[in-house]
């Protein structure tokens, strides 16, 4: 028998779920608080309603005492033939045996008002109807004695308890009535309250949550060109932001690491192809220059001159390739790249004025030195300037700058050449990529300077805009 999965519950439903479980409890508690509030208000009123009544009995009763006669159409006022309630004098002493105590709660009345004078109620159900019954007590008083002398009273003495039952029909459909409108207030509320909750939820967290979910799996599946449009300052903006960084560091890391692969791949190919067509190169250069100098004819010799020049040019680009190939290991030491960058700029000052272009350094004094290798460093800078320099062949401005950031040292070099179109900067570092004429580059100069700085443990970023110019920035850790 295969086991049947549990469907799992989604981050808004789980939210929703314990609000509304939340939301149920505070909002049934509280209109549960409002009934019994409200009860215990309905029986105060009706303990009252029972006082007054029996109030207006003892009152009649004694101003018929007082006046020496039985006046039955005041008290008809009270009978119980004329109002739904019933009240009745009752004592333990009584004159006639009509006006005994009916039940235990008048008797324990009676019995507790000689301790305490303070009148009592309860509530009881006969025949499937409530009542309210009301006892208080009646103190003898000097009129009264008249007809209760020989029983041994005296003034003040407890006679016994008036008491009042009204049924509580009315009082019940009210108290009913309220509870279904507090029931249905509820149901209102919650629902209300709910579907506003979803919306809130579906727009503050559901849907970004979704949106982060579908651009992970994009990543999952190796696309890195994704990016979450959400604009918000609080916690589901930042994890956004820090998802597009997440996305932005993995595709550098990605490009990173192919080009890393490239390196390598490229650098085997290059030492066996180098060695290969090194010699042959290097004789036909030397029985071009033999036969040129033996042939008299204009023509030939200068066919001679085209031979010898092409592989003066293949023997160069094979010397590169030997160069990319050996992939030296740097020699570490404390270094000054303010010192670097100098010396640069001096070696390089001949095509910087040929070429009409203005230097402009911001070299940070209080630069710290960095571990690297200065012969290296200066071979990445001759070549990021050299490129600068053939991008502004009718002049421009060089700005070389230096600066610390928090634990690493920046070289920057910006120039006002054409710049590199966008599609092109993430593949400038490929081995062999270029955008210069046939003949004018290998299109090695950038990947062995990436490999360089990637081997000092550091990092090239680029910036460029067409027809505006390109930023190069050198970075390196400032180490141990």
């Amino acid at each position: 028998m295969g086991v049947v999965p549990i469907r799992r519950l989604s981050v808004g439903t789980k939210v929703m779920l314990l609000v509304g479980f939340v939301m149920i409890t505070l909002i049934f508690g509280l209109f549960s608080w409002i009934y019994v509030i409200n009860e215990r208000h309905m029986e105060s009123l009706l303990k009252e309603q029972a006082k007054g009544i029996a109030d207006q009995v003892i009152l009649v009763r004694l101003w018929n005492a007082q006046n020496k006669e039985r006046i039955e159409p005041v008290l008809s006022v009270l009978s119980n033939k004329k109002f739904p309630y019933k009240w009745k004098m009752v004592s333990k002493k009584p004159i006639g045996t009509e006006n005994l105590p009916e039940n235990a709660f008048q008797s324990r009345a009676i019995d507790a008002f000689h301790e305490d004078p303070q009148d009592v109620y309860r509530i009881y159900e006969a025949n499937g109807k409530k009542y309210f019954e009301y006892a208080g007590p009646i103190i003898m008083e000097e009129p009264c004695l008249r007809c209760h002398i020989d029983q041994g009273y005296r003034p003040g003495d407890v006679h016994g308890a008036i008491v009042v039952t009204i049924p509580m029909d009315e009082a019940m459909a009210n108290l009913q009535e309220t509870k279904l409108s507090l029931l249905y207030t509820a149901l209102i509320l919650l629902v209300s309250i709910m579907l506003l909750l979803y919306f809130i939820l579906k727009g503050t967290i559901i849907m970004p949550i979704s949106i982060l979910k579908e651009a992970l799996s994009r990543v999952g599946k190796g696309d890195y060109s994704v990016a979450i449009e959400i604009r918000r300052n609080d916690e589901i903006g930042d994890l956004a932001q820090s998802f597009n960084r997440m996305v932005r560091d993995l595709r550098n890391k990605e490009r990173q690491i192919i080009r890393s692969e490239k390196l390598a791949t490229v650098g085997k190919l290059a030492a066996g192809v180098a060695h290969e067509i090194n010699n042959p190169l290097g004789n036909i250069s030397l029985y071009a220059q033999m036969l040129s100098q033996k042939i008299k004819n204009e023509e030939a010799r200068r066919k001679l001159k085209i031979i010898e020049e092409q592989a003066t040019q293949a023997a160069r680009i094979v010397k590169s390739l030997l160069e990319f190939s050996r992939q030296m290991e740097p020699k570490f030491r404390r270094v000054d790249l303010n010192e670097v960058v100098n010396k640069t700029l001096e070696i390089l000052q001949p095509q910087i004025s040929i070429n009409n272009i203005k230097v402009i350094k911001n070299l940070d004094r209080n630069l710290p030195q960095v571990k690297a290798d200065p012969a290296q460093i200066q071979q990445v800078l001759v070549n990021i300037i050299n490129n600068a320099i053939e991008a502004m062949a009718g002049g421009g401005t060089l700005i070389v700058e230096t600066r610390q950031r928090d634990d690493e040292v920046e070289v920057s070099i910006t120039d006002t050449g054409e710049g590199i179109p966008e599609e092109n900067l993430h593949r400038i570092f490929d081995p062999f990529f270029s955008t210069k004429g046939v003949g004018k580059g290998t299109g090695l100069g950038l990947s062995v300077s990436y490999g360089i700085v990637e081997r000092h443990g550091g990092r090239i970023e680029v910036e460029s805009e067409v027809g505006v110019g390109s930023t190069f920035r050198v970075i390196l850790p400032l180490g141990d």
